[in-house]
């Protein structure tokens, strides 16, 4: 939904009327994962996709099928030994599930005004009925688990907002008519499933005395930190952009972090890591990335990194450097668990030399984290033991 917002709002704003498809389910390989999400606006506007191109001629005919009443909502299902499968162009032998529903407008506002204050929450779709899964059922009927932060929930004519019982950190925002037509109840019992599901789980399924309903998070927005202006940052950054990070570069030399060498970056930070890291939060969704080679620099900033939950901490620099960095942050008070929290060196070893190919690997380095991958890789800890036996 963040790649979508701005034109789902240009065509809300212009009169339009908006369907949503949803990858509800996935078997093989399907090209886009559960949780990947097209919007089509009855002026015949895309945006998104559902898979690689080979399915989104059919959905986007049931997206406009929708917005002209002819159904309200569609659970589509392509699995690749079916006739219709291969008249659509799935052959590579994955088999997805897309729900396709008209999107309501008020519930999309409270969506994006979560996704402005970069705050988690789920939207919840009924994709099958505890009956025979037609309409009156419920099919395609959405509510989102927000914040009680929330404050645009209250601000939007047709919409509901109820605490959530059992459930302090969430709040429960539904159309009347979803809640009228599946029940206050139902949709509580939902909302206790989809929180109950393993939080490292993104998207996925699951089942009430009233039906199935897909479940998709959405989390606060990545960010990559650059400590240094050096020539790695520019294309890391670059990439970092491409993959959907907000990017911030820290040099206390003002005279390397500038808006002509770093034109795309979010923010440019001049200042001392001690300093920056006063009002700027590492949290969860943050990967650091110490890359001066100064000691004065990039010890404070890996030390900030480490009292934080940033789920990724990468230190540059061979094992020596590796092994320098590890005796100031023990001097500092940080222990051997703590320091094994930090790559170096960083990135994976794709044996790249310049700057891009460096940046690429700790990209991938970051991502691989990020998503739970299995690759080899090198800690400052190790590193640091490898190069105290070597020494």
């Amino acid at each position: 939904m963040r790649e979508i917002r701005g034109d789902v709002s240009r065509w809300f704003e212009a009169g339009h009327a908006v369907a949503l498809a949803q990858v509800t389910k996935t078997w093989g390989s399907s090209p886009r994962a559960a949780g990947s999400v097209m919007a089509v606006s009855d002026g015949g506007g895309i945006a998104g996709s559902v898979s690689g191109g080979c399915i989104e001629g059919s959905v986007v005919q049931t997206a406009l099928d929708c917005l002209e009443g002819s159904r309200s909502a569609s659970l589509e299902r392509f699995h690749a030994s079916t006739a219709r499968a291969q008249e659509v162009g799935l052959s590579c032998g994955g088999n997805v599930e897309v729900l396709v529903s008209r999107l309501d407008r008020s519930l999309f506002e409270v969506e994006r005004a979560e996704l402005d204050a970069d705050r988690a929450y789920v939207r919840v779709s009924m994709v099958e009925g505890a009956g025979n899964g037609s309409d009156a059922d419920g099919v395609g009927a959405c509510f989102l688990l927000v914040s009680p932060d929330a404050s645009a929930a209250s601000e939007c004519v047709g919409l509901r907002a109820r605490e959530a019982s059992g459930l302090p950190a969430w709040r429960i925002v539904a159309p009347r008519e979803v809640e009228e037509r599946l029940s206050a109840a139902a949709l509580a019992s939902a909302a206790g499933k989809v929180a109950d599901a393993p939080s490292a789980s993104e998207a996925g399924l699951v089942r009430t005395d009233a039906g199935t309903f897909f479940y998709a998070r959405t989390n606060p927005q990545p960010v990559l930190v650059c400590v240094g202006s050096v020539h790695i940052s520019i294309h890391l950054t670059r990439m970092a952009k491409m993959l959907g990070y907000r990017t911030v570069v820290i040099d206390p030399r003002g005279a390397f972090a500038t808006k002509e060498r770093f034109p795309f970056v979010d923010e440019l930070v001049h200042a001392w890591p001690q300093e920056a890291f006063r009002t700027l939060r590492l949290n969860e969704s943050t990967a650091l990335c110490a890359l001066t080679h100064d000691p004065k620099i990039d010890v404070p900033a890996l030390a900030a990194a480490l009292d934080s939950p940033a789920f990724y901490i990468g230190s540059l620099g061979r094992f020596t450097t590796q092994l320098s960095r590890y005796r100031q942050l023990a001097r500092l008070g940080y222990d051997d668990a703590a320091v094994a929290r930090v790559f170096g060196p960083i990135g994976l070893d794709l044996k790249g030399r310049s700057p891009a190919e460096i940046a690429l690997s700790i990209m991938a380095e970051i991502t691989a984290v990020r998503r739970g991958g299995s690759f080899p890789s090198s800690t400052m800890l190790a590193s640091a033991r490898w190069a105290e036996k070597e020494l």
